[in-house]
């Protein structure tokens, strides 16, 4: 099943475009605002994460993914800071 295309997770920008990319709620219902890889049984996966260490590790994901270091830099500059989990922090 998939979604409208337009959900990215507020926690690391990830589009979530089928039902098994959302988060889960403490009773195991879908979270609209995150991601699995962030968010999982109603907590972040990465308590106390930093908003610079995301942008970090958002870095590394991107390369192993192929994505030259640069544009890696520039998108995870520019998305992460306007994330709700952020823009909150």
């Amino acid at each position: 099943m998939k979604t409208s295309g337009n959900n990215r997770c507020q926690s690391c920008g990830m589009p979530m475009n089928q039902l098994s990319d959302f988060g889960t709620n403490k009773d195991d219902s879908i979270n609209t605002e995150y991601c699995i890889y962030c968010y999982k049984k109603g907590d972040f996966t990465d308590p106390g994460i930093t908003m610079e260490q995301k942008i970090a590790k958002n870095i590394r994901i991107a390369e192993k993914m192929g994505m030259p270091r640069e544009d890696a830099i520039a998108l995870a500059n520019a998305t992460i800071p306007k994330l709700k989990r952020w823009k909150e922090s």
